[in-house]
């Protein structure tokens, strides 16, 4: 087995310096820049201030129901999944008779 693991070990290595030593496939050709125009963006930046923009017209728009319905969801599954934790953890402490019956 240790000869294979020398012959597997010599043959990387010899394609490992195989590839280290061939030229480049092809020349890069001369570089081309291009220039953006800055646009100086009224608000400030890309976030919005608050209270700066317009209110929210669709549901799906920021600041609308789905976004307030969504983190409403997200604390109750937060809660609930809190609210479960703490009764199993009394109930897996609990006297063997006083809370082992429901599992």
């Amino acid at each position: 087995m240790s000869a294979a693991r020398a012959a597997l070990g010599g043959l990387v290595a010899a394609a490992a310096l195989l590839v280290a030593l061939l030229p480049p496939a092809a020349a890069q050709g001369p570089s081309t820049t291009t220039t953006v125009p800055v646009v100086e963006d009224p608000s400030g930046g890309i976030v919005p201030e608050p209270d700066s923009g317009e209110p929210p017209t669709e549901a799906g728009d920021r600041g609308g129901a789905l976004q307030l319905a969504l983190l409403g969801l997200v604390v109750v599954v937060l809660v609930a999944g809190v609210v479960l934790l703490v009764r199993q953890s009394r109930r897996a402490r609990a006297p063997d008779g006083a809370g082992g019956a429901r599992r």
